[in-house]
């Protein structure tokens, strides 16, 4: 995964004199598709024996707790929505209406064209790979270790960082450590099946992508 978002950043180097902002942006996604890619492919072939029996039963998870992870998700926009609300109200300098994470995605949404493979970066691949990264590996392995409850603190502040580069705000965070929390929460909610935090960020995901085609096109 590393080796194909240096090679997006090296590419953007190399022809930040003859591409455009957007088009580098561009050219980094898809260098960072590839890398989920690889990633999504390595774990599925460090798991492969019984990859498919764990398949099914994060599918009947799913399929018998899809409520909770319905009243979850709306619990954890509820708040997202409070949260972003009172921000916007905040004095310039640590207030805000967007953060600088969601900004530099909309660079993303200008071309139609393009609009597939933005689906499945935001969408598809980034929650997958994170969850992999934060909620298995950390939580789900590490954890076994040191301890479920310590690593999933370690999980939502990490990923709540990783975030935030660049932020102009510190208030930032607060956006998505609320979306964190969530994902440890029915990540260990649900005995650490990793469909359940996928599930939710996916969701989440797809919503957001879809709220911001609507405000665009329409």
């Amino acid at each position: 995964m590393i080796v194909f978002s240096l090679l997006g950043i090296v590419i953007g180097f190399l022809y930040i004199d003859n591409l455009s902002e957007k088009i580098a942006l561009k050219i980094s996604v898809i260098a960072q598709l590839l890398a989920y890619l690889v990633t999504a492919c390595s774990f599925y072939f460090l798991h492969m024996n019984d990859f498919k029996y764990h398949l099914r039963k994060n599918i009947n998870f799913v399929k018998n707790h899809y409520l909770f992870l319905i009243i979850v998700t709306v619990t954890m926009m509820v708040c997202s929505t409070i949260y972003n609300t009172i921000m916007q109200y905040l004095p310039d300098g640590i207030g805000f209406s967007e953060t600088q994470n969601e900004l530099e995605l909309m660079g993303l949404f200008d071309k139609p064209a393009f609009l597939p493979v933005t689906f499945l970066l935001i969408v598809i691949g980034a929650p997958l790979v994170e969850e992999i990264c934060f909620r298995h590996l950390l939580i789900g392995e590490l954890g076994k270790k040191f301890n479920f409850i310590a690593m999933g603190i370690v999980s939502t502040i990490l990923f709540s960082l990783m975030h935030v580069v660049g932020a102009e705000s510190p208030f930032e965070i607060g956006s998505y450590l609320i979306l964190a929390i969530a994902m440890v929460y029915v990540y260990l909610k649900s005995g650490r099946k990793l469909i359940a935090s996928v599930s939710l960020h996916m969701l989440n995901n797809l919503i957001s992508f879809i709220f911001t085609i609507i405000t665009l096109y329409t």
